[in-house]
């Protein structure tokens, strides 16, 4: 059996790939509301309602998964960096402490896959090399943190660990992505400002997911730490102007502002720039993921 923990933007996409990869039972959880999906499923796939953090909900889900041999993809977490920064207590409970009990409740699992980010480096430097997965994690804000302390659980229990960098794209359910409220923008003539700064290894979620799906069940062997990420460093705006580009619309209306004044609307830091090697993937999955 496949169980993806936390089916938001990145777990169904995955889920999207898996149904075409292979052919086995999958079950998703949800934290509030079951995801109304834009595309089709099977009976393969069931859903449960599950908060990581309660400790009834993953009994529940342990007895969902009796029996089974698992294949675990773990995407939940308390991810917004301000709201971290505002409820670094709840953020822990979700993001560090949640673990150790899922690891406890759920048994039999055979391979699990825990998702990362690249806020576990912290901030590059000019000159800097790009960030490599034997680099001693380094972060900055409390969100980087809790990541860093939630992959070390399990990197001690065998597990691997991706680290993702920006995903983007449209959403694959009701719920709307940053894309989907830029793109709907755009499309309608309306400028919006985007920040020339904060610069990640950007990467769409379909590419992401593809990729993920591969490294679980084409390749027989994986480093336990991957970047996964696209090969350019975008800044905000230069994702801006791709959207501006999908849309049809003119550039013109996507509005630089600087990294200073964008830096205002946050409440907890942000790195000025995040770059990754991915020379690691690309080596492990014989692939190239040119954007």
């Amino acid at each position: 059996m496949i169980l993806i923990i936390g089916c938001g933007f990145l777990g169904q996409y995955v889920l999207k790939e898996l149904l075409t990869k292979t052919n086995e039972h999958i079950l998703c959880t949800y934290h509030t509301a079951k995801p109304k999906l834009h595309f089709k499923i099977d009976k393969r796939v069931q859903f449960a309602k599950c908060d990581v953090a309660n400790e009834a909900d993953l009994q529940a889900l342990g007895s969902l998964c009796a029996g089974e041999t698992l294949t675990v993809f773990y995407f939940a977490a308390y991810h917004n960096m301000d709201a971290v920064y505002h409820h670094p207590q709840q953020a822990q409970t979700v993001n560090v402490k949640a673990l150790n009990l899922f690891l406890k409740t759920v048994k039999n699992i055979d391979k699990l896959y825990f998702s990362s980010t690249d806020c576990v480096y912290g901030e590059s430097r000019e000159g800097q090399a790009p960030f490599r997965e034997s680099d001693t994690p380094a972060p900055i804000n409390e969100y980087g943190r809790q990541k860093a302390l939630a992959e070390k659980i399990f990197l001690e229990n065998g597990y691997d660990v991706f680290r993702f960098s920006l995903l983007y794209g449209a959403s694959l359910c009701e719920k709307q992505t940053f894309y989907d409220k830029t793109f709907s923008a755009l499309k309608k003539g309306e400028s919006v400002e985007m920040i020339q700064g904060l610069a990640r290894n950007a990467l769409p979620y379909e590419k992401a997911a593809q990729t993920v799906v591969k490294l679980a069940f084409a390749c027989a062997q994986i480093p336990q730490i991957l970047n996964i990420c696209g090969d350019a460093l975008l800044t905000k705006y230069d994702l801006g102007l791709r959207i501006a580009a999908a849309a049809g619309a003119s550039r013109e209306l996507v509005k630089p502002i600087t990294e200073a004044e964008g830096q205002k609307f946050f409440a907890e830091k942000r790195a000025s720039s995040i770059a990754l090697d991915n020379g690691l993937l690309k080596q492990t999955i014989n692939s190239n993921l040119s954007d």
